[in-house]
């Protein structure tokens, strides 16, 4: 380990990126690659040049981005030309210009969501990042952890552990669904903290419903208070835009798998400064770097995967982004009030929504619809709990989609 350690400060990996040069990818680099999107002159244009990006066939209506998100073409040939590149010579280029632009991508998820470089810790997804402060957070026994009954089984594992290994205690509120407004949750959430609550996790946007969290709000109670919190991100970034420093989150973690339609088993840990002594877990004993003693070896290609993500989203703009998928959104939530036999389960508040739309079905289940619509090549996600269907609105999907799927959705309620 110490000539590799020698080997990395002499290659100098916090330097400059090195571009991937052009490795034969054949035809599918030169199909509407992130520069094509320049030639876009309106935003019906842009998001009809984003689809042709995707390899989803085109006859394939995909709803379920909150799941897994598909990978531009961009995205899909970045990752395979550094796999390409590292295999020409794979300790050099692992240690040297390929480790260069890992680290480098450390620096994109900071600035996408508005962090230090070094609060950030690059992970393979939601649920690790979340485990990474379960297996080490400072607890006592009998501290109590604070959460809703809706929330993601991964994030829930790690608060497990510390009920396991600390003595914590873990208390689950239930939230209104659909929630009202931004007050109601804030309430909510104030009146069920106690003078044991010590860690506050909660979802930035729900799994299952798609309410997004006011964290700013809650924050200032936390605060106050001093309870952590803690932000399970997963539906979030790439979706909204992401500003941790406002949200006032002592940690955020996120995948670069759904909405940021990175290569799958990427993602990252936000970790404010002041939090850090309170978790050390051993992966990043030896620091932050993407590539540690304590890490070990890297999946280089995917994680500069991830970076050509983040400038594909830059590129677009998440402003831009988060606009569309309301829009779409708003254009779905009308469709389905139409519609009988179904009950909304995502808040109408504008202040709580995003691209998110569910609904439970009340004379059928959901399984059932969920079959029926993949039949005619329409892909949603089924939820365990409120017997829900879950319909990702990514700035792929158009108003005819929506219709497509409304058509089809209506004789099976």
């Amino acid at each position: 380990m110490t000539s590799r350690r020698q080997f990395i400060k002499a290659a100098g990996v916090l330097g400059g990126m090195t571009a991937i040069p052009s490795l034969g990818l054949g035809n599918i680099s030169r199909q509407n690659t992130a520069s094509d999107l320049k030639a876009a002159t309106t935003d019906d244009e842009l998001f009809k040049l984003v689809r042709q990006q995707l390899l989803i066939p085109e006859d394939r209506l995909y709803l379920n981005t909150g799941s897994l998100g598909p990978s531009p073409r961009s995205v899909i040939d970045a990752v395979s030309a550094a796999m390409k590149q590292l295999e020409t010579n794979p300790v050099a280029e692992n240690w040297g210009p390929l480790g260069n632009q890992m680290e480098e991508v450390r620096k994109k998820v900071a600035d996408f969501i508005h962090a230090d470089v070094d609060e950030v810790l690059i992970t393979r997804n939601t649920t690790e990042g979340l485990n990474l402060i379960g297996q080490s957070l400072k607890l006592n026994a009998g501290d109590e952890i604070l959460t809703t009954t809706d929330e993601h089984g991964g994030g829930e594992v790690g608060l497990e552990f510390l009920v396991q290994t600390r003595g914590a205690v873990i208390r689950k509120l239930e939230m209104p669904i659909p929630s009202q407004s931004p007050e109601e949750v804030v309430q909510t959430i104030g009146k069920n903290i106690t003078l044991k609550t010590k860690y506050l996790m909660l979802s930035h946007i729900n799994t299952s419903t798609g309410m997004v969290m006011p964290f700013a709000e809650i924050s200032r109670i936390t605060q106050a208070k001093g309870i952590f919190l803690v932000a399970d991100g997963a539906q979030a970034p790439g979706l909204i835009p992401i500003n941790v420093k406002n949200l006032g989150v002592d940690a955020y973690a996120a995948s670069g798998h759904k909405w940021m339609l990175g290569p799958k088993e990427t993602g990252f840990l936000y970790l404010r400064k002041g939090f850090q002594p309170q978790v050390q877990p051993v992966f990043s004993s030896s620091g932050f770097g993407t590539y540690s003693k304590s890490s070990g070896t890297r999946n280089v290609a995917t994680i500069i995967g991830l970076g050509s993500a983040i400038d594909w989203l830059n590129q677009i703009g998440m402003e831009k982004i988060e606009k569309r998928t309301i829009e779409i959104r708003n254009y779905c939530m009308t469709e389905l009030k139409k519609l009988h036999g179904l009950k909304i389960i995502s808040p109408d508040a504008q202040a709580l929504s995003c691209g998110i739309v569910s609904f439970s079905p009340e004379k059928t289940k959901n399984k059932n619809i969920y079959l029926a619509l993949k039949e005619k090549d329409i892909i949603v996600k089924v939820l365990t709990k409120h017997n829900g269907i879950r319909i990702s609105c990514h700035l792929f999907v158009s108003k005819a989609d929506i219709d497509r799927f409304i058509t089809a959705l209506s004789p099976l309620l």
